[in-house]
């Protein structure tokens, strides 16, 4: 008697565990969860500390509207299938809309700290830098997808796309963002066909500046072992011997030109940017000047040891010591305020989102423009927060790039939600035995 009254409310219970199995099952389909715990944990994280900060009021009320936004902007974007950003018809339109709207920049934006980068339209104002990125990645995704790179020569069709946005930007002047450029083409030619031996050769022009300033005696070592290199691994051994040697030379000369004029290439950066590009070898060299800001960031990180000062209550942070505290230099308030245990956690974070977008683009293969697509986005998020999270360590030069999902920023949030959205687009559309094998 006893088990048959309880069977009835077994079986209800049963039915009704089945039923929310099946109602979350339908709910999260085609969704990536580890993507959006990751970014839900730095937002959550950026608003808390930009609540209990008194040095940045008002932007926590700023950031949580612009933060509902980019919820609506990711579920829309998650919605629309990624192939829809790669038509013929849709890309041009979005392509030269991004133009637009940085020449729009140029001619009518407003300047802040030297930079003339934001653009009013009515009551809201827009960073098109932040926008040109996303525009950027599809448009290399779209032209991948009717045109593979089967030849060295193919990956300057994909620099032709990029320059453009890239030195409009360059111009406002933003570095950093201009930087991103690099990062995504390179990333997207590389998993799209392009060799490591095309990289290295694409990029040796940046390591000519770069040595010819340090030291001039590496720098002839280093053309010397570009050459040889090239003559090994090149994709082109399989021409003429003479060819080769002729563009093996071209490569070499181009570099020692470049290292040349290194001198005037200098002078075309703002004085504000070449201090910060030397200052983070030896910040102790100005500490009240261009090493201020990587000094300050310093101190604030080492004082928050394990468990942090505790939430508003960071010396450098609450005492207006660290420049730009909520934006480029936010991890050094969690660093200070909230300690090592929460700062690995945002590490990890970055590793996930990036580590997913990763196993996307590659279970994706099959489709060029969305494996291609989530690298671009992939490379992103690399490029940002490792740029960022360096210079707030004092590893790598002050650029004012923003920490994704962390730094306070109307337009870099949306760009990051609606990046987030690509990827889960992507995700939706990976072949269901696939999906299975991995996503659990």
């Amino acid at each position: 008697m006893l088990n048959s009254n309880l069977n009835p409310a077994l079986k209800t219970s049963s039915f009704d565990v089945e039923k929310i199995q099946k109602w979350f099952t339908r709910l999260t389909s085609g969704i990536d969860l580890w993507l959006i715990l990751a970014a839900g944990f730095l937002v959550y994280t950026s608003l808390t500390v930009l609540r209990f900060s008194e040095q940045t009021y008002g932007y926590y009320e700023k950031q949580l509207e612009f933060l509902i936004a980019g919820v609506l902007l990711m579920l829309t974007f998650s919605r629309i299938p990624y192939r829809f950003w790669t038509k013929k018809w849709v890309i041009p339109i979005v392509y030269l809309s991004n133009l637009g709207l940085l020449l729009a920049v140029m001619v009518k934006g407003h300047a802040a700290q030297g930079a003339q980068r934001w653009l009013s339209l009515g009551p809201i104002t827009l960073q098109p830098s932040e926008i040109s990125k996303i525009v950027v990645i599809i448009t290399l995704a779209c032209w991948l997808r009717y045109f593979p790179i089967r030849s060295f020569f193919d990956i300057f069709k994909l620099l032709a796309i990029t320059i453009p946005p890239a030195f409009l930007v360059f111009k406002q002047p933003d570095l950093g963002t201009s930087l991103t450029f690099a990062c995504v083409f390179m990333g997207m030619a590389y998993w799209s066909g392009a060799t490591l031996a095309d990289i290295v050769l694409l990029t040796s022009p940046g390591f000519s500046l770069i040595l010819n300033a340090v030291n001039i005696q590496w720098w002839h070592w280093f053309l010397g072992g570009i050459g040889i290199f090239l003559l090994f691994f090149w994709r082109v051994k399989d021409w003429n011997f003479f060819i080769r040697l002729a563009l093996i030379l071209a490569v070499v000369g181009a570099n020692y030109g470049v290292g040349i004029i290194r001198p005037e290439l200098w002078g075309h950066l703002k004085e504000y940017q070449q201090k910060r590009l030397t200052s983070f070898v030896n910040p102790y060299a100005d500490p009240r000047g261009s090493g201020y800001h990587i000094l300050q960031s310093l101190i604030a990180i080492g004082s928050g040891g394990v468990t942090g000062t505790g939430l508003g209550k960071g010396n450098q942070s609450q005492g207006a010591f660290i420049p730009e505290r909520h934006t480029d230099f936010i991890f050094a308030v969690v660093g200070e305020e909230l300690g090592f245990k929460i700062s690995v956690f945002v590490i990890l974070s970055y590793m996930l989102i990036c580590m997913r977008a990763l196993i996307i683009a590659f279970h994706c293969r099959g489709e060029p423009e969305g494996s291609a697509m989530a690298i671009g986005l992939m490379c992103m998020f690399i490029f940002h927060s490792f740029i960022n999270l360096g210079m707030t360590m004092g590893i790598m030069p002050v650029t004012g790039v923003p920490l994704p999902f962390l730094s306070y920023g109307g337009t870099a949030l949306l760009v990051d939600m609606i990046a987030l959205g690509l990827l889960q687009s992507i995700y939706g559309h990976i072949p269901k035995p696939k999906k299975d094998a991995w996503s659990s």
